[in-house]
């Protein structure tokens, strides 16, 4: 008796007819495709298509992977394949445990067999966020240029066998590898090691590399960039703290600097107006450049004529710095002073500055050529040295001209004491008449 084997019919829609899977070269895949040999934790990858033969749009409603340790990266089925177009996508093998594995993929109408095998081989693993995870790759990341960063691989034999640590070596441009490498070191099962990349960069840029441990390569990467800026410390030297004084603002490194630069000053006041409290260079604002091996910048200052706090605040890369020093109010100053006779009047002229801006009681005491009192003349100007003050933006700069009639001979006035009273005290400046 003949036994009969039952037969299997597959209806074919021309859909599915129209699309064919082939490789990334444009060769028909096979039934069996086998994406070979790998150390634990490597990946291997399969790149194929789906191609639309005819000459219509075609759709695919299903493409499918179902094998532990393979995974699929692919468009979202339904998708559509234009007339003589082609849709690429990948599978990606991993696995840790060694052995055979095997996957199907499903499209429509389409099913072939994917096969890929784990070779006893060393685990490498390398920091990560969350603890040890499996090397794939170095990346360094920022590194200051003529410094050293160091990344730390792990060797260890997760097998049941006795393996040996393999060749290591790095390639590339500012990469190297520390002493103390294990290659050739023999692991039992369970043993383990490690070693150390290390990435020494001399000049700016991004720099690519390879890790290469026996056959397999690891990609490392890593980009050198100037070395941070010093951090910044501020101290004023202005003796005394007091107006019309020049100072400077020290700008003191806490190293000496790795590169160049440049940081910015900003002067602030409270006080009133006073145009003459600015840099040395003009203005409330200064900037000034620091070189490699610089210790400290200096920028000059001028107080003004106005009490108040003066508060200097420095930017220097990711550093800021901030230092004040108040201006107390002091009495009246007299910068020049000059007296002019003439037939019938004396004209008194006094220059100064009052930082208080409150100037107001003044006298004015007459001698003659003897030194003896001849009169005091006093003078309530509050109100006339507020209203100027209000609106000066001068600090506290002023020029006092009085002028005072003579009945009889003037050439007997010798001199005059000219008293000038402010909130902080009070200034006697003694005036010749030639």
């Amino acid at each position: 008796m003949t036994k009969c084997l039952p037969l299997l019919l597959l209806a074919v829609s021309p859909a599915f007819a129209q699309v064919v899977l082939v490789l990334s070269d444009g060769t028909p895949a096979p039934g069996l495709y086998d994406l070979g040999a790998v150390d634990s934790g490597q990946v291997a990858t399969a790149r194929l298509r789906l191609r639309n033969m005819s000459t219509t749009g075609a759709t695919v409603s299903s493409l499918s992977l179902a094998g532990v340790g393979f995974s699929l990266t692919a468009p979202a089925t339904p998708f559509g394949i234009p007339a003589l177009g082609a849709v690429d996508f990948t599978v990606n093998f991993q696995a840790t445990g060694t052995g055979s594995y095997s996957a199907g993929l499903r499209a429509d109408g389409i099913a072939i067999l994917l096969t890929a095998s784990v070779l006893p081989s060393l685990t490498y693993r390398t920091d990560g966020s969350n603890g040890l995870a499996l090397l794939t790759g170095l990346d360094f990341g920022a590194v200051a240029r003529g410094t050293t960063a160091q990344r730390r691989v792990t060797v260890r034999n997760e097998t049941a066998g006795i393996l040996s640590v393999p060749p290591i070596s790095v390639q590339g441009e500012a990469f190297a590898l520390a002493a103390g490498a294990p290659s050739g070191q023999v692991l039992q099962p369970q043993q383990g090691g490690e070693f150390n990349v290390v990435f020494s960069p001399q000049s700016t840029g991004a720099r690519q590399g390879r890790l290469v441990i026996g056959g397999r390569a690891f990609p490392l990467s890593g980009t050198a960039v100037e070395p941070p800026l010093p951090k910044v410390s501020l101290a004023i030297d202005l003796q005394p703290a007091a107006s019309a004084r020049q100072g400077n603002l020290v700008v003191r490194f806490d190293a000496p600097a790795q590169s160049s630069g440049t940081g910015t000053a900003t002067l602030e006041f409270a006080g009133s107006a006073d145009a003459a409290i600015a840099f040395a260079a003009g203005g409330r604002t200064a900037t000034f450049p620091i070189a490699p091996g610089d210790t400290q910048a200096v920028l000059g200052f001028q107080t003004g004529t106005t009490a108040g706090t003066l508060t200097f605040t420095v930017q220097l890369g990711q550093s800021t710095g901030q230092q004040t020093v108040a201006i107390a109010p002091a009495k009246p100053t007299v910068t020049a002073s000059a007296g002019v006779r003439s037939t019938g009047t004396i004209e008194i002229r006094v220059t100064g500055f009052d930082n208080t801006r409150t100037l107001g009681g003044l006298v004015f005491t007459f001698y003659d050529g003897a030194g003896k009192t001849v009169v005091s003349i006093p003078s309530y100007a509050t109100t006339d040295f507020a209203n100027f003050f209000a609106t000066s933006d001068l600090g506290g700069v002023f020029l006092l001209r009085a002028v005072f009639p003579v009945s009889g001979d003037a050439s007997q006035i010798g001199s005059c004491d000219v008293t000038l009273a402010n909130s902080a005290g009070t200034t006697i400046q003694r005036v010749a008449l030639p």
